[in-house]
């Protein structure tokens, strides 16, 4: 299990904390990240800026994109 801290960003977010296991993040823990480093309907500051504690981005970023992407394609249908 691995510990993975947020805050910051674009909206000024206060510290949220993540714990993901085998780095993977489950469809509920990308909607409660989403909903706290945004949560501004329709907004594109796409969390830009945050501090980021217990991961690199890169494998941050890779993460996120492997649970928000297959989200999004089921809207789009």
């Amino acid at each position: 299990m691995k510990k993975i801290t947020l805050s910051g960003g674009f909206h000024n977010a206060r510290r949220i904390t993540l714990h993901v296991k085998d780095e993977k993040m489950s469809e509920g823990q990308y909607k409660r990240l989403d909903k706290h480093m945004c949560g501004v309907d329709r907004c594109i500051c796409g969390w830009r800026g945050y501090d980021l504690e217990g991961i690199d981005r890169a494998t941050f970023s890779e993460m996120v994109m492997n649970v928000s992407y297959p989200m999004q394609q089921k809207t789009w249908r």
